[in-house]
């Protein structure tokens, strides 16, 4: 009798212990509709860039590119990341919006090969360099059933046999197409400056009552260069690094000189024209750049308050808003040169 009442509790506390571990369990790994944003690396782009007769940079100092870490949370992450300073907590429809969250990193691919491509481009018109551009429908984003075949990044060159130079040209092409479309597309080889020409035969969809291909698209373009510029960030993805691959070019090409003492990070996007905006995740971005020792930061005037809100000792943040105002700071403040 003493040892059936033993064995009862032994089960009672065993039931509780399995219950507690369950609870634990789902707490820890059950993902919930949370992301957070945390500091990620901040990479020399000198490290990043290369190409035929680049200049050696040996012995200057260095312009740095940050990125964020973002996380889906579960219940004890997010409790933790809560009392993390350098995190921010943002529910997933403020992350993500109406996209599916498992296309968004290949439209991020596609946003940073659209960034390279607008880097090198800011570049050469600033030191007038000339180049042929190709202008198209830059596919930004591709939904699951979308043919496999069609990449973010790729520039729609011809539809159907119409060559299509424009965002509503490809548009009108597409809609107006059968359910099977030809498409002509140009996709970057790797190098900006150098693509391959691809031949897709997509097949539409039914989505909300009418067909449709299921990219995400808007104007873009692709350049060709005699001499092809590598830029390697692997899995990154996203427009901000924009600005800092731009100086980072001109340094390359012996155009922007860093006396060996600066470090200045920056983050933004670029246009063709030197333009630079704004971009998220800049606070978290201050805290990643810190960690290696920039002194300056120069960010979008629209992040300029996200930047300083780290509040992080020794590190200046500069509002910039073009390119121009970018090496005038950095002239200005005796961090380097310019030569033509």
């Amino acid at each position: 009798m003493l040892e059936a009442v033993h064995r009862k509790k032994w089960l009672s506390k065993s039931l509780i212990v399995a219950v507690v571990i369950g609870i634990f369990l789902a707490l820890g790994f059950i993902p919930i509709a949370s992301f957070s944003f945390g500091p990620g690396d901040a990479i020399p782009v000198n490290t990043q860039i290369h190409f035929s007769g680049e200049h050696s940079m040996s012995g200057e100092g260095k312009v740095l590119m940050a990125d964020v870490l973002l996380t889906q949370l579960s219940p004890i992450t997010w409790l933790l990341d809560h009392l993390n300073p350098e995190i921010t907590i943002y529910p997933a429809y403020e992350v993500f919006g109406n996209s599916i969250p498992s296309n968004v990193p290949a439209s991020q691919i596609g946003e940073m090969l659209d960034a390279k491509t607008q880097a090198v481009l800011a570049a050469l018109n600033y030191s007038h360099t000339p180049y042929k551009s190709i202008s198209g429908a830059l596919v930004q984003s591709v939904e699951s059933q979308t043919s496999s075949k069609i990449h973010p990044g790729d520039i729609i060159f011809s539809v159907d046999g119409l060559r299509t130079s424009t965002l509503q040209g490809a548009v009108d092409a597409i809609t107006k197409g059968s359910s099977k479309i030809r498409l002509v597309l140009l996709r970057q080889a790797g190098e900006v400056g150098a693509y391959l020409k691809v031949s897709v035969v997509a097949t539409k969809f039914h989505s909300g009552g009418r067909e449709i291909l299921g990219v995400g698209l808007s104007s873009g373009s692709i350049v060709q260069l005699g001499t092809p510029i590598m830029i390697s960030t692997g899995q990154i993805g996203g427009p901000s690094a924009g600005l800092a691959f731009t100086l980072g070019i001109l340094q390359a090409r012996g155009l922007l000189h860093l006396y060996r003492s600066s470090v200045i990070a920056a983050t933004g996007t670029i246009d063709a024209t030197g333009n630079v905006g704004d971009v998220g995740g800049v606070r978290q971005k201050a805290f990643a750049v810190a960690r290696q020792d920039a002194h300056y930061f120069l960010v979008p005037p629209q992040e300029y308050q996200a930047a300083l809100s780290a509040g992080i000792k020794n590190l200046h943040i500069v509002s910039i808003s073009s390119l121009r105002q970018a090496l005038g700071f950095i002239v200005g403040h005796k961090l380097g040169y310019l030569t033509r």
